[in-house]
């Protein structure tokens, strides 16, 4: 039997990449220099959360988002983060962020 009737060998397939692992979020340690009225680029650099492109403080800014929805606290019992702004700000932007992705 000659070399070119053989099957052609398979390569070896390269192995694959383990998923990366989430971080945990340090949500007390947001909220209390959120409570200081830190600014989110000062909360970024304290928990390490500064990205790098366009929008360095995206991964932040997400996080609050969830936290003002609710979070577990220390207790393990659901804590709301307030918001910095007025009920009737708060309302009207969200209003208008509704208006604009229609």
């Amino acid at each position: 039997m000659s070399s070119a009737s053989k099957t052609p060998r398979k390569a070896v397939r390269p192995a694959k990449r383990k998923p990366a692992k989430r971080r945990p979020v340090p949500y007390e340690k947001v909220a209390k220099l959120w409570a200081l009225k830190k600014t989110i680029p000062e909360i970024a650099k304290a928990i390490g959360r500064v990205g790098e492109g366009d929008d360095p403080y995206h991964s932040l800014r997400v996080i609050l988002c969830h936290m003002h929805k609710g979070y577990k606290g220390k207790s393990g019992k659901i804590v709301k983060l307030p918001h910095r702004v007025s009920q009737k700000t708060l309302r009207l932007a969200t209003t208008a962020g509704k208006k604009a992705s229609a």
